[in-house]
């Protein structure tokens, strides 16, 4: 779900998405992270609940809620927080380089580019952008998590 949702938008599951939390669920601890423009969490909350997603989640965080939008380490350090986990501890997983991937890297949480579809057409132009490794399916989490 991307940054400009509403709980009336049009939301698209990315493929395989369900199968993926499901084998995660119990194994890790997860959480939403997310820029919004307007959205607070229960915004986001009702967004995953309508795509049968919420279940999943352990915590929501959004931008409009902490005040600071990623790659400001203020939204990554109340996420590790109401997870009760230290960046070392921590995978991010993220679509954007010049936010989700840089903003983490920079606390020394480890890093999953998704590359999943060409809607940020982003290049990585230092080495604090530069993910941990980067997949195209969701599926291909369940793979590199246990290398991370």
């Amino acid at each position: 779900m991307g940054d400009k949702h509403t709980p009336d938008a049009e939301l698209e599951k990315v493929p395989f998405v369900d199968e993926v939390l499901e084998e995660l669920r119990g194994k890790y601890k997860l959480a939403v992270v997310t820029n919004t423009s307007v959205s607070k969490e229960e915004d986001i909350r009702k967004a995953l609940r309508t795509v049968k997603l919420v279940e999943y989640f352990d915590a929501v965080v959004t931008s409009v809620d902490v005040g600071h939008e990623k790659p400001d380490e203020r939204i990554f350090r109340v996420a590790l927080k109401r997870l009760g986990v230290k960046p070392a501890e921590v995978v991010m997983v993220g679509n954007r380089i010049k936010t989700d991937i840089l903003g983490a890297n920079r606390l020394g949480i480890k890093t999953v580019y998704f590359k999943w579809n060409n809607r940020y057409p982003e290049e990585i132009e230092s080495t604090v952008e530069k993910p941990n490794c980067t997949i195209n399916s969701i599926k291909e989490l369940l793979e590199v998590l246990p290398c991370l």
